[in-house]
């Protein structure tokens, strides 16, 4: 057991010393500005998304049908807002930790968020563009393992990236996170190109737009929107803050930090706006 326990003693250090290196200078980001800003991106995530991933779940849970991927896309973030409240007290109590929350996060987040949409996206790509296929989604079970994936892709390499405090290794994780969500982002592109085509040549200009058809569309604009204004600003503060390693580099964490929280609100505000229920009591769909 005193071999085991040293052995433990002497990785964990290893492991803080190389996370020291390799990261930010904590004490570049131990200034006043930088904590409020924190303090707010944090608060804004846990204070607004909260409340609205709440309602998001309670009414996908009470549709007429089980919306598995819009329960599981809150979970996901319901998740991410918990850490957000971790985050809030490390800020001011360990900012070591508070960093690597942030990277965790900034994993969490680039895989898991549009990995979510663009599976939400594809299902409505399949009921607008081969409705005859839509069954079978739930025949096979499809909505279920794409739900699994999400968490299966997601939360390793973001402990990855954590436990492995080596600079080669934050340099894979970063690009095998960059690679995936460039694929999504063209498999998103991809299926609303798709949909706004279906939807135009749905027939004379004066027709009335299916209901199914005008809520697919809502749907992939929210998204479209979501991956062009808030995810790939993402990307681009991460790459800087991983070349600078200045008070400025700091200051792109809170900015981080706000955007994906931005990210992760912007469907759920669509999808409760299109079933009426984001300004009133979460009913059940029918």
């Amino acid at each position: 057991m005193e071999e085991l326990a040293v052995w433990f003693y002497n990785h964990t250090g290893t492991f803080q010393r190389n996370f020291q290196r390799n990261t930010l200078n904590t004490t570049l980001c131990q200034n006043t500005l930088y904590s409020t800003l924190v303090t707010m991106s944090d608060l804004f995530s846990v204070l607004v998304g909260t409340p609205l991933i709440a309602k998001l779940l309670w009414t996908a849970f009470h549709s007429k049908k089980t919306d598995v991927l819009n329960i599981n896309l809150a979970i996901f973030h319901y998740l991410q807002y918990l850490l957000s409240l971790v985050d809030l007290c490390l800020v001011f109590y360990n900012v070591l930790k508070h960093l690597q929350m942030v990277r965790f996060l900034s994993v969490y987040v680039l895989i898991g968020g549009p990995m979510n949409l663009s599976f939400i996206c594809l299902e409505r790509y399949i009921a607008v563009i081969h409705p005859t296929f839509y069954p079978l989604l739930k025949k096979y079970r499809c909505r279920e393992v794409c739900a699994l994936s999400v968490w299966l892709l997601a939360v390793p390499p973001s402990l990855i990236k954590v436990l492995y405090a080596e600079r080669d290794m934050y340099a894979a994780i970063d690009t095998v996170a960059y690679i995936v969500f460039g694929l999504l982002v063209i498999t998103m592109v991809w299926s609303n190109v798709a949909i706004l085509k279906a939807l135009r040549t749905s027939g004379p200009v004066t027709d009335q737009l299916h209901p199914a058809k005008k809520r697919a569309f809502q749907t992939v604009g929210a998204i479209s929107t979501l991956t062009l204004l808030c995810y790939i600003p993402v990307v681009i503060l991460s790459n800087y803050r991983s070349i600078k390693r200045d008070e400025s580099a700091c200051l792109m964490v809170p900015a981080t930090i706000f955007l994906v929280s931005v990210a992760s609100m912007v469907h759920p505000i669509f999808y409760l706006a299109a079933t009426g229920n984001l300004f009133s009591c979460p009913r059940p769909i029918k």
